[in-house]
């Protein structure tokens, strides 16, 4: 029979059913739960006595996974871009509350998170949307063990989905020359041809000012990028990381090109007059503000189709930088530090196609190194 429990104490019974019973005293309310064995019970007494001393109140106890999550993405707001935040919304809205809103934390098992991965698996969402779900998630119930909620993170115990690594589709040098030929003298021109020349991203390039551009030392600055967000529309944000402020060197015909293109940026001025709004950005729209990349998109895609060109997206210019850069044999360091990565293995699992070619290279060119050559010799 079961003793008398105390505030904050627990016992164990076994019922007629067979199934043992453990429960908790927390506040003057009950916690109660169900198990085949009597260990597990005791453990679940140990663990829940534990967070108890930890903080932990009934109300904790009964919080159900959405008010968390709700939780969660405020104070995300202090500390994540607000676009990251309005995706993490966006994924919890659409493919975690719908399925498991309603479960308490508490009862939050691995078993729910494998159900979860498979359910959008089977609804053929990609690998890379799932393995967005299980960071969600692992961050989530993380939180939850720093307040004393869980004990321990029920996302630990599940793999990792992986991703499978795409194709990426680039330009050949002989479609790159062919792109920038065809957008010289055009709005985009300079833009798409600093991509090229440069392997930015997108938000970088239109996040440039004319202050980033040493003159002297041939060097451009990167220290924020262009982001857009829904309600406020387009604001300029630090790098992601702090691999992503760095400094990028410029060739001669870069810096010329660069020169040229802020004379005509200094005749626009003149035509739009006072409506001009001086923001010194080296890539604005018409009147100086920050540029759309929706409407230089819709352009941008134009002008490959006009030009018979592959059809790919604006970042893939970037890929196409670096892959080049790589198949010339430029050390891997010094790609990742152009490209902004935080980590040297981020530039070769992004491009390992272009390491493979620059291997090709090497073993024929240690071949010619040391194979000998037969020489004859001729009798005297």
């Amino acid at each position: 029979m079961a003793r008398r429990r105390g505030n904050n104490e627990g016992c164990i019974y076994h019922r007629k059913d067979g199934r043992w019973c453990a429960q908790v005293s927390i506040s003057g309310r009950r916690l109660t739960k169900y198990s085949k064995s009597q260990k597990e019970c005791r453990d679940w007494i140990k663990e829940t006595l534990t967070k108890i001393g930890n903080g932990l109140t009934f109300q904790g106890t009964q919080i159900t996974l959405a008010k968390f999550i709700e939780s969660w993405l405020d104070g995300k707001e202090l500390s994540r871009r607000p676009q990251t935040v309005s995706q993490y919304r966006a994924l919890t809205k659409q493919h975690i509350l719908p399925l498991m809103g309603g479960i308490r934390l508490q009862d939050i098992q691995p078993a729910h998170l494998k159900q979860l991965y498979l359910a959008k698996k089977d609804e053929g969402r990609g690998a890379r949307t799932v393995q967005m779900i299980h960071t969600v998630m692992h961050a989530v119930l993380k939180q939850a063990v720093k307040e004393g909620i869980l004990g321990r993170n029920p996302a630990d115990a599940v793999e990792r989905p992986k991703v499978e690594q795409t194709e990426r589709h680039i330009l050949t040098e002989e479609q790159a020359q062919q792109l920038i030929i065809a957008t010289t003298g055009t709005r985009y021109g300079t833009l798409i041809y600093m991509a090229l020349m440069t392997g930015m991203r997108e938000g970088e390039l239109l996040g440039l000012k004319w202050s980033d551009v040493d003159w002297t030392k041939g060097h451009l600055h990167i220290q924020r990028q262009l982001q857009v967000k829904k309600v406020d529309g387009s604001v300029l944000v630090p790098p992601k990381t702090r691999a992503g402020v760095r400094k990028i060197k410029l060739g001669q015909g870069t810096l010329d090109r660069l020169a040229m293109h802020r004379e005509h940026q200094e005749l626009q001025k003149e035509a739009s007059r006072a409506l001009w709004v001086e923001n010194d950005l080296i890539f604005p729209n018409t009147i100086g503000k920050p540029m759309s990349s929706r409407n230089m998109y819709a352009d941008y895609k134009r002008l490959l189709k006009e030009n018979s060109l592959p059809d790919i997206n604006f970042h893939a210019l970037r890929h196409t930088s670096l892959s080049f850069l790589l198949d010339m044999g430029m050390p891997v360091n010094t790609v990742q530090k152009r490209a902004g990565h935080s980590k040297a293995s981020v530039t070769t699992d992004t491009y390992g196609h272009s390491l493979a070619h620059s291997d090709d290279e090497a073993a024929e060119r240690i071949e010619e190194l040391l194979t000998p050559v037969a020489v004859k010799l001729q009798s005297k």
